[in-house]
C-alpha cells in the first residue's frame, strides 16, 4: 500500500490481485476476473495516487471514537473476519460492544475483503436486521410492545 503508485492499468490490476492475496482469505477467494474488472474500472475513472495515504492519515487522526459509538441507536450488526490482517477481530468484538444493543457475528475464515463466498451470509444478516427492525416498527406503530 505503501509503494509508488502504478503507471499503467496492467500494473493496478497486478497490484489489487496482489493486495487481495494479502489482506483476503483462502477459505473465501475472490472473484479474479470480477476484480480484474473492478481494478480495470478505478483505473479508467481516474485515480488520485495520495488517497491511499489520506485514508491511513484519517484512521490515524480518528482516535477513540467509543462514545460516539454509545450514541447509535439505529439496529445494527457488526460483522468481522476472524483473519483479518488490517483490523483484528478485537476491534469487531470492541465495535458492537460499543453500539447498544448491537449484534456482533464473526465469520470465520473472513478476511479483509467482501469476497463472493460471503455475500449471501452478508446479505441474509442484514436483510434479517432490516426485518427485525421492520417488525418492530410495525408492533410500535399497532400499539404493541417492541
Amino acid at each position: 500500500m505503501a509503494r509508488r503508485p502504478a503507471r499503467t492499468p496492467e500494473e493496478s490490476v497486478t497490484r489489487h490481485l496482489a493486495l487481495l492475496a494479502h489482506i483476503g482469505s483462502r477459505v473465501f477467494p475472490p472473484d479474479e476476473a470480477c476484480e480484474r474488472a473492478w481494478a480495470g474500472a478505478v483505473w479508467e475513472r481516474g485515480r488520485d495516487p495520495e488517497g491511499v495515504a489520506r485514508q491511513i492519515g484519517a484512521i490515524q487522526a480518528s482516535g477513540d471514537r467509543t462514545a460516539e459509538l454509545r450514541r447509535i441507536t439505529a439496529p445494527t450488526v457488526v460483522v468481522h473476519g476472524t483473519r483479518d490482517p488490517m483490523v483484528h477481530p478485537s476491534g469487531g468484538r470492541a465495535t458492537a460492544a460499543a453500539v447498544p444493543g448491537a449484534r456482533h457475528v464473526e465469520i470465520t475464515g473472513m478476511g479483509h475483503h467482501l469476497a463472493p463466498g460471503v455475500l449471501d451470509r452478508l446479505v441474509g444478516l442484514t436483510t434479517d436486521l432490516a426485518r427485525g427492525h421492520g417488525a418492530a416498527v410495525t408492533r410500535t406503530r399497532t400499539g404493541e410492545a417492541a
